[in-house]
């Protein structure tokens, strides 16, 4: 059909065209992984499947810590917060769901290069934690790290996360999971309408804009009713 379709000019035609040969070799994929799991019984690396004809970027994300673990698609986005939940810097992962810890670098170089120096404090869960992670925030001078150890850990660790400055980083870090929640639902960030991975970038950076300006009409807010109310 798409060579029948290569005689005429029609700008309809030429995008129709245009589509189906874009989409012959994604359905041909679409066939033959089904071939190979189903047919054959052969067990395919989640690179190397395909989930979408119309958006094939989207990714095979495992969420979950325990059975059942929750299986969504899409892309796996990165935040960096600061103060009054302000998100100062996202990230769209657009191949594969690597581990936590390897997102935490630029995230954190990124933090330096917007405000001119590394942040006072850092948090994360525990999925966050690598050795080579904490080498490198104090490296960059950040002053509290509070990254908890996973697995085993020495009395001297034990010691270094129950510091009063560490469980008060364990508490912003509890309401960053709240407030990322919140950016899910309020802006609508389930579900991205636009098409391919740069709208779904696109997507992300709206929803982070709004919820940015959220938080800040919120202060603006707060500070406004507070000073009426001392001259009152």
């Amino acid at each position: 059909m798409a060579d029948a379709l290569a005689e005429h000019t029609l700008a309809a035609v030429v995008r129709l065209r245009a589509q189906l040969l874009a989409f012959i070799p994604l359905v041909s994929q679409a066939i033959e992984q089904v071939v190979q799991r189903v047919l054959e019984g052969k067990t395919l690396s989640a690179a190397d499947k395909i989930v979408s004809l119309c958006e094939p970027h989207t990714q095979i994300i495992r969420r979950g810590k325990a059975p059942p673990r929750d299986t969504e698609f899409g892309h796996k986005v990165n935040y960096g917060e600061v103060e009054h939940g302000l998100v100062s810097e996202w990230q769209v992962v657009p191949q594969g769901n690597p581990p936590d810890a390897q997102l935490l670098p630029p995230i954190l170089r990124a933090h330096g290069k917007l405000f001119g120096h590394a942040p006072r404090m850092l948090a994360g869960d525990r999925g966050v934690f690598s050795p080579d992670n904490e080498d490198l925030a104090r490296q960059l001078g950040v002053a509290q790290i509070v990254l908890p150890q996973r697995g085993y850990r020495t009395a001297e660790r034990r010691a270094y996360e129950k510091q009063r400055w560490f469980k008060n980083g364990l508490r912003f870090r509890t309401g960053i999971e709240g407030r990322i929640s919140v950016l899910r639902r309020t802006v609508q960030l389930r579900r991205c309408p636009y098409r391919g991975l740069d709208g779904f970038e696109r997507w992300v950076g709206w929803g982070v804009l709004v919820a940015n300006l959220t938080v800040m009409g919120r202060i603006y807010h707060k500070r406004h009713t507070r000073k009426r109310t001392r001259k009152n």
